[in-house]
């Protein structure tokens, strides 16, 4: 690496005409209105300013200057005064170049005291100026001075001369092998000609960062914008800090450092480097509602460069609540798990409360799970129909509160009635009938209307009950007054629904009592056949009737009687069965037995549910002439025998099959198996008691 430096009289030979294609495009004459890059890529920017911590002043003073990221500094490091021109050379080619050499001419006076042969890769720049701390006169180019205000014309002594030099500084730059040519015409390098330092005396002589070739851009500004963002707490926030100089070229490679000076992130510090508009960004992330002030600052050897402040005002971030994944419909009065989904802009939010409500009345609340997801359970009680159902979180510190609705639906409610009254009716009597109506099978349902009816048809009979807190209803119908000839009869309790539930019915089939009996005045098998006479027939009503056939004045034959009377009555309410049957004068008057007279017979049977009772009078009895001690009403199954002849006296035998009954006959004559003769017999007996 070369640093030989020429004298002040004499000149750097010309490099001949120029090789190829220029490499270098030279810088934009003309500033423009905003930041901007000083050169198209594949480019080297040439930039001239004049550096002067003698008469500090830190937006005139070039930045980025020596230890900023990126700069190859060519100049004095440490404890240096500045009182010298400077030049920066800028690769924003896309790929390395090599500054062979950088030769600074003013008039007579050249400057070649820089390294050779420095390589520079994509974005970085080459700064040379002064290698040697303080101030010179004149063409001083032996020590490592580059006091280039204080050159005149041919080199001369130019401090204290506020008359213009004319002196036009040119650069000879060489790149990659090529050597062009960069002339001052701003005289930025020569502080426009005169000791700016004399003009007037005290004066700053540094001048910012320019364009080669372009009038002088004094001064820097650093720039913070936006002025105020707002942004949700845990997003990042992005300031940008321009820095420029004044004719609005962008300074590129400058370190800057953000600081949040106050709000709820102050201390938060970050630095950028400037960018080819000279633009750094610095992202950061609030954890706290509030608004932040942040300011930005670079700085040169002349001090700090400071921005103006920005706000960013941290708020809530906006939480989304969508219902999703729970019902959204049930039956009145079931329990529906219903769910929600909290989201905000980070994605699901966890442990927090989120309240349920159904149509403004029934409400719970869930917490949110790690995946932002609550559910808690509500009973809907409302009539069937679609009703609001209003998810809401209340917010908190991070979030903004958030509602979401949708509809549900509430359905009609399942409902069981089941039959509880009797298993009997009776025509003629009052019957009670009853039923319980519950949810669900479980639960009684309370103040309901249900509607029991016996029989079917033009016979039926119905009344109507109102369930009570333990679901049960009950109705009397005070006289059953069903078809006579029937001996079961269907029971139903019907509930009709409402807006609540569903319809629920009942069935059952009630045993009706009906009554039976039946009497006739004489009968006999044997070596005399008598059919019953008179007879009533087997008689079965669940009504009240009498049977009472005609009474017969007379048999005849070998079994002879008089006025035979037979009759059946049935009554209600109480249900009861009675049958009487009579003769008088009877005679048995059969070859190879004795003959038996009976004077009158009477029997009597009668049957409730209760209960059956029976009687037999009989006036006398002989037999074969002999008379038979016998009392008026003999008691039952009174049984003698006489001359071989068996007499069973109020003989008594249950009805097979009936619930209650009883057969009495007054007198039943037995004759040594060749007779079988029945006087006055009657049978009550009652059903489905």
């Amino acid at each position: 690496m070369s640093s030989a430096v020429t004298g002040c009289r004499s000149f750097l030979p010309r490099l001949g005409a120029w090789v190829g294609t220029a490499l270098l495009a030279v810088a934009s004459m003309v500033a423009l209105p905003a930041a901007t890059a000083t050169a198209a890529p594949s480019s080297v920017d040439v930039f001239v300013g004049y550096a002067d911590t003698l008469r500090a002043n830190v937006t005139h003073f070039p930045t980025p200057w020596d230890g900023a990221p990126d700069v190859v500094f060519a100049g004095c490091h440490a404890n240096c005064t500045f009182d010298a021109g400077a030049a920066r050379f800028v690769n924003n080619s896309p790929g390395a170049v090599t500054i062979d050499f950088v030769h600074i001419r003013l008039s007579t006076c050249t400057f070649d005291m820089w390294p050779h042969g420095t390589v520079l890769q994509e974005h970085q720049q080459l700064v040379v100026t002064q290698t040697a701390t303080g101030a010179a006169d004149g063409c001083d180019n032996s020590a490592g001075f580059f006091d280039t205000s204080d050159i005149g014309p041919n080199g001369t002594e130019w401090a204290g001369h506020c008359d213009q030099s004319g002196v036009i500084p040119q650069i000879d730059l060489s790149v990659n092998g090529v050597v062009q040519t960069f002339t001052d015409s701003g005289q930025v390098l020569n502080t426009g000609g005169v000791d700016l330092a004399s003009c007037p005396p005290g004066s700053n002589e540094s001048t910012q960062w320019t364009s080669i070739g372009s009038v002088p851009c004094p001064g820097a500004t650093l720039t913070l914008a936006p002025p105020t963002q707002t942004q949700p707490i845990g997003s990042p926030a992005t300031v940008q800090a321009t820095l420029q100089n004044t004719c609005g070229t962008g300074l590129q490679g400058a370190p800057v450092t953000f600081t949040v000076q106050s709000g709820p992130n102050a201390g938060t510090t970050g630095s950028g480097v400037t960018d080819v508009n000279g633009v750094a960004s610095f992202p950061y992330t609030g954890t706290t509602t509030g608004t932040d002030t942040v300011v930005a600052t670079t700085t040169n050897p002349a001090g700090t460069i400071t921005s103006n402040t920005v706000n960013v005002l941290w708020e809530r971030r906006h939480a989304q609540l969508v219902i999703t994944g729970g019902a959204t419909t049930s039956d009145f009065n079931d329990p529906a798990t219903v769910a929600a989904v909290l989201t905000d802009s980070q994605g699901p939010l966890p442990g927090r409360t989120v309240t349920f409500t159904l149509n403004g009345a029934e409400t719970c609340s869930g917490t949110t799970n790690a995946s932002g997801a609550a559910s808690c359970s509500l009973t809907p009680g409302e009539p069937a129909g679609p009703y609001p159902l209003v998810a809401s979180f209340a917010g908190d510190a991070t979030d903004t509160d958030a509602s979401a609705t949708a509809t549900f639906t509430v359905t009609l409610e399942e409902t069981t009635l089941a039959y509880t009254g009797p298993t009997r009716a009776a025509n003629g009597e009052p019957i009670t009938l009853s039923g319980v109506l519950k949810e669900d099978g479980t639960a009684p349902i309370n103040g309901r209307t249900v509607t029991f009816t016996i029989g079917t048809g033009g016979s039926a009979q119905s009344c109507t009950g109102t369930t009570n807190a333990a679901g049960a209803a009950s109705c009397t119908i005070a006289s059953v007054n069903q078809p006579v000839v029937i001996t079961t009869v269907p029971v139903t309790a019907v509930f009709a629904g409402d807006a609540f539930y569903l319809p629920a019915s009942a069935a059952a089939t009630l045993r009706f009592q009906y009554l039976t009996g039946r009497a006739y005045g004489l009968a006999s098998s044997g070596l005399v056949g008598i059919s019953p006479t008179p007879d009533t027939g087997s008689v079965s009503t669940a009504g009240a009737t009498t049977v009472a056939p005609p009474c017969v004045a007379t048999i005849g034959g070998l079994i002879t009687a008089h006025t035979l009377c037979a009759k059946v009555v049935t009554s209600l309410n109480p249900g009861k069965s009675t049958a009487t049957a009579s003769l008088q004068d009877a005679r048995v008057g059969v070859l190879g037995l004795p003959v038996i007279q009976v004077g009158v017979a009477q029997s009597s049977s009668q049957t409730t549910c209760a209960g059956s009772s029976g009687q037999a009078t009989i006036t006398s009895i002989s037999v074969g002439g002999i008379p038979v001690n016998v009392d008026l009403h003999p008691a039952p199954n009174t049984t003698v025998t006489v001359l071989g002849v068996q007499l069973v006296f109020n003989e008594q035998t249950p009805v097979a099959g009936a619930d209650q009954g009883l057969t009495v006959n007054a007198v039943h004559i037995k004759a040594l198996g060749l007779l079988d003769t029945t006087i006055a017999s009657a049978t009550s007996d009652i059903h489905n008691c």
